[in-house]
């Protein structure tokens, strides 16, 4: 019901972030990620960008093996006396930050359809709740079953 003109000239930024349950610190252990694992990695980073939008899957694996190694691991916790044998011990956060940008803002305010704000907040380098659990993941901070059930695609 607001003016969309109005709300587009205060709207700074939008944040999305959801708690993800950490893997226990103390049973966690890392192998190296096959490549199946990691090729599913890559189709979930992937699919939310537009048609011809998408960063190739070198480039992607380039950035991943420039922050998390030569080697991408796989994580995963079995359970210990410390998290009373859940494999999970606390929170962590995923996070999506839109800022509005120049071009966000004239989409807000000829009220343009949500797949429009977020094909350009893509574009304007937005990461998604799935991408950054997706980091989070191969960092061994949480598992790709979490994210999957909290960030919604």
């Amino acid at each position: 019901g607001m003016d969309p003109s109005n709300f587009g000239d205060s709207l700074l930024a939008v944040l999305a972030q959801r708690l993800v349950r950490r893997l226990c610190p103390h049973c966690r252990a890392a192998r190296p990620a096959s490549s199946e694992e990691v090729d599913e990695l890559l189709h979930d980073w992937l699919h939310v960008f537009p048609e011809g939008s998408a960063p190739s899957r070198d480039q992607v694996l380039a950035d991943w093996h420039a922050l998390h190694g030569p080697q991408l691991m796989h994580w995963q916790s079995k359970g210990c006396a410390s998290c009373d044998g859940t494999g999970q011990r606390g929170r962590a956060a995923l996070h999506e930050l839109m800022t509005v940008t120049r071009e966000q803002r004239r989409l807000i305010q000829t009220a343009a359809r949500a797949e429009q704000l977020q094909q350009q907040a893509m574009a304007d380098g937005m990461r998604t709740l799935r991408q950054d659990g997706i980091d989070k993941v191969l960092a061994g901070v949480t598992s790709i079953g979490e994210v999957r059930a909290t960030a919604n695609v």
